[in-house]
């Protein structure tokens, strides 16, 4: 994965208006505090969380996503969708989970972490935003949501209603796709929430992600979208990569950066045939 890219921006008459050119930053993370431990037993005294950073190359302080990616994959599959987060005026972490990336746990690949990787989202979120970050001054700390497709959705949900460390910024919303409730929580006392779900979706039961939508505190949103499988319907060139860009960013506009109303939500998810929006 490169260092760094750039998408080029037109010329805006305002300073903060979107698109922006975006830069890229691989930040080399690890928690010193927790080991990595496989089937067979420990395999590092630490946890390496390498980080993909996306950069509005703006002036200014921008709401932080921080974003769990799916098992057996890293933050490659999401990086169009990743990038117009970016692109729309946020800053981006996706993590690369030590057991849960294919590319980096080799014969290590372990789904069992998933355990430790709501936690490696945390740890992700508050490295971030301290003062010795490189990119701490660019984020707006008391922005900050947190997102995830498949098991990184499952650990974006749980980390959403974690409390926060003390002195560390909560989450402000939480972006759940492909996902699954929680286990043994019958209501979700989550922040503002957006579930995204493939009705076709042969890897996580549909019913899962709409299940998980029912248990959520309100305000919910379900953007169900029609024929799509699971990871498929993210990546660059998706027939659905168009509404998903759209209703996110309405969520995050609306919930996050607050420069929003919650109708527009509605607005970018409602588009049939390939996605209908319910909120609750």
């Amino acid at each position: 994965m490169p260092a760094a890219t750039t998408r080029p921006a037109p010329p805006t008459t305002a300073g903060r208006t979107p698109p922006f050119a975006t830069r890229q930053l691989t930040l080399p993370l690890v928690d010193t505090s927790r080991p990595t431990v496989g089937r067979a037993g420990e395999i590092s005294p630490s946890r390496a969380l390498t980080t993909e950073v996306w950069v509005p190359d703006a002036p200014g302080r921008w709401p932080l996503v921080v974003f769990g990616p799916g098992f057996e994959v890293g933050p490659d599959p999401y990086q169009a969708l990743l990038e117009a987060w970016a692109a729309h005026g946020y800053v981006v972490a996706a993590v690369e989970f030590p057991l849960g990336d294919a590319a980096v746990a080799g014969p290590n690949l372990d789904e069992n972490d998933i355990v430790n990787q709501s936690a490696d989202l945390r740890f992700v979120t508050d490295a971030l935003v301290a003062p010795a970050s490189p990119v701490a001054a660019q984020i707006d700390s008391l922005r900050v949501a947190v997102a995830g497709h498949s098991d990184g959705a499952e650990n974006a949900l749980e980390a959403s209603i974690e409390p926060p460390p003390p002195g560390q910024p909560a989450y402000r919303a939480v972006i759940v796709m492909s996902g699954q409730p929680l286990i043994g929580i019958a209501t979700t006392p989550n922040p503002p929430i957006l579930v995204i779900q493939g009705d076709a979706d042969p890897i996580n039961p549909p019913s899962r992600g709409y299940q998980a939508w029912q248990n959520a505190a309100s305000p919910k949103d379900l953007e169900v979208l029609h024929g799509a499988g699971h990871l498929p319907p993210l990546e660059a060139g998706s027939q659905w990569l168009p509404v998903v860009e759209r209703v996110t960013i309405a969520f995050l506009d609306a919930y996050l950066a607050r420069d929003a109303s919650p109708s527009v939500i509605a607005q970018a998810g409602n588009d049939p045939p390939l996605g209908t929006i319910q909120t609750g």
